[in-house]
């Protein structure tokens, strides 16, 4: 089977959720599959694969943006005429193929505008129009219905992780003096909380503090985001790792990884690559948080800085705790969420529509 895969943005060169999954399905692909890759730049050509057909975005506006994307991908299927167009966006014209979109992004506001309201609309009728909409979680798929597509057309494929590269740490015993590492790994953006985390560090008791360090890193997506919390982190057991490449080491590295998302979200790669590296997890309960990770880990009503602090002196103390929902969350990944099981879903669901 020959694919072409459609992405508009591609990490390094632009980090989000979206790209992050792009990504990993052309690593599965490309084992199993022939394929060629249309991706946008938008900051460097030498932050997407070297054989990619580059798509210079820069400069243009999102309308442009996507108007130039289409037409190169039209112009690539008619040259290399794949058997299927996998897509991150909607915005392609007839392919004369089948076409299945990639929908991983689908949060939307909570309280949208009205011209929010005209995108999401037609952003429901584009992909209605697609032979398939492959997403992340059930949570996204209820999105997808309520925007009118079609259930038939509709296909949970949960992302994979690389379980060998996300994996448990080789350390030695710990040090008794050694402060409890957290860790919030995302995007430094309001939405996914990372003031919320450094509240409630900040608020801890003065014998927790003392053991108690903070890490939040990530790609920096609001640079004034990132000032306020540089101020808001002053005389705080916080340090900062920006614009990392490469998530497992710092996964790696924590004792607990902290997720306060205070959005609505279609997936969480975060939580199942920190499962992945047997690491414990304090989620805000969300239905898409809670799906992808199978329940495991430590749910927290969203925006409670009170529960939150809680939970993690409670994990402070309780070392047993700690390795045992590191061990149940590693378990869990292998045994539903490694790269072999997502090809397998992928491979049943694109080979249904050529």
């Amino acid at each position: 089977m020959k694919i072409l895969v459609v992405a508009p943005s591609l990490p390094p060169d632009v980090w989000t959720g979206s790209g992050r999954a792009v990504s990993d399905f052309l690593q599965m692909a490309r084992r199993n599959r022939e394929v060629r890759l249309v991706a946008g730049v938008h900051h460097s050509r030498d932050k997407i694969p070297p054989e990619a057909i580059a798509v210079d975005l820069r400069r243009l506006g999102p309308n442009a943006a996507r108007s130039r994307i289409a037409q190169v991908a039209f112009r690539e299927a008619r040259r290399f005429r794949p058997d299927l167009v996998l897509s991150a966006t909607v915005a392609l014209p007839p392919m004369g193929c089948p076409v299945a979109c990639l929908a991983h992004d689908l949060a939307p506001p909570q309280r949208p505008t009205l011209a929010q309201r005209v995108q999401w609309a037609a952003y429901g009728k584009l992909a209605g129009r697609m032979d398939m909409m492959v997403t992340t979680s059930n949570a996204s798929a209820a999105r997808l219905a309520a925007l009118g597509v079609p259930g038939e057309r509709i296909r949970v494929v949960p992302p994979g992780v690389d379980t060998d590269r996300f994996c448990p740490a080789e350390q030695g015993p710990r040090r008794p003096d050694a402060p409890l590492h957290f860790v919030h790994a995302g995007r430094i953006l309001p939405a996914k909380g990372q003031h919320l985390a450094l509240d409630a560090v900040a608020r801890l008791p003065r014998p927790h503090k003392r053991r108690a360090r903070l890490t939040i890193a990530g790609a920096v997506g609001d640079p004034v985001y990132l000032d306020r919390l540089r101020v808001q982190a002053w005389d705080q057991p916080v340090d900062f790792r920006l614009d990392v490449h490469s998530m497992a080491a710092v996964l790696q590295s924590a004792d607990v990884v902290l997720l306060p998302s205070i959005v609505e979200i279609g997936y969480c790669t975060t939580v199942v690559e920190a499962m992945a590296c047997g690491v414990p997890v304090i989620w805000f309960d969300q239905p898409a948080v809670r799906e992808a990770s199978g329940g495991i880990g430590v749910p927290v009503p969203p925006e409670d800085i009170g529960i939150l602090r809680a939970e993690m002196m409670r994990l402070m103390d309780d070392p047993t705790l700690r390795e045992e929902l590191g061990q149940a969350g590693r378990r869990y990944v292998v045994g539903n969420l490694s790269r072999e099981r997502t090809w397998e879903h992928y491979a049943s669901v694109l080979d249904s529509l050529v």
